[in-house]
């Protein structure tokens, strides 16, 4: 989901006579937080898959955790509509997630028995769990199938954070904050300096 709107949002960001470079100019303080969100959620799926230092019992608060450090980045560049989209995306997840344990429900009568007997048996993801009649908010569990993927279930979520993505990249292709401050100054000046 994510790398269509990326390539949508280039695709537009193009046709609206943005440049790809202007992409290089976006202010990224704080990138910390997203590579040590990222950074707590590979290091579930290896203990998951491997039972390293087998932290099981810790995984609903370590996910949990990592959203909460995505949205600190977002709050960060909380003046860039693209990111605030984002954020409202990655806050709709959140309130599912913390309010099922920690674990994302999954809507598992579109897929196929072996993928929701996995689940259910805590075999298949450390990150999910299927829907049942105790599911919190189950409107924002993942539930929405791709139509060329249909293994695949998006949540609500998903889908605002993929508009998130298509506005912050499009956006940022032609958007006058991409151009260094001092740059658009002399830009400003030019315009409305009498000849």
């Amino acid at each position: 989901m994510l790398w269509e709107a990326v390539i949508s949002g280039l695709v537009v960001g193009w046709l609206r006579k943005g440049r790809i470079k202007n992409l290089n100019q976006i202010d990224v303080s704080g990138w910390p937080l997203i590579i040590a969100a990222l950074s707590v959620q590979g290091l579930i799926w290896i203990d998951f898959n491997f039972q390293l230092i087998y932290l099981n019992t810790a995984y609903p608060f370590l996910y949990t955790g990592s959203f909460f450090l995505l949205l600190l980045f977002v709050f960060l560049h909380r003046d860039d509509p693209g990111l605030v989209v984002i954020g409202a995306g990655i806050m709709l997840n959140l309130v599912v997630i913390a309010a099922n344990g920690g674990m994302m429900p999954v809507n598992g009568t579109t897929l196929p028995p072996e993928i929701l007997e996995a689940l259910a048996e805590g075999h298949k993801s450390p990150f999910h769990t299927p829907m049942n009649s105790q599911t919190v908010f189950a409107l924002l569990g993942d539930r929405i199938p791709l139509f060329y993927r249909p293994n695949q279930l998006l949540s609500l979520g998903d889908l605002v954070i993929g508009a998130g993505v298509f506005i912050f990249v499009q956006q940022n292709m032609i958007d006058k904050r991409a151009i260094s401050k001092d740059e658009y100054n002399r830009i400003e000046d030019a315009e409305v300096r009498p000849e």
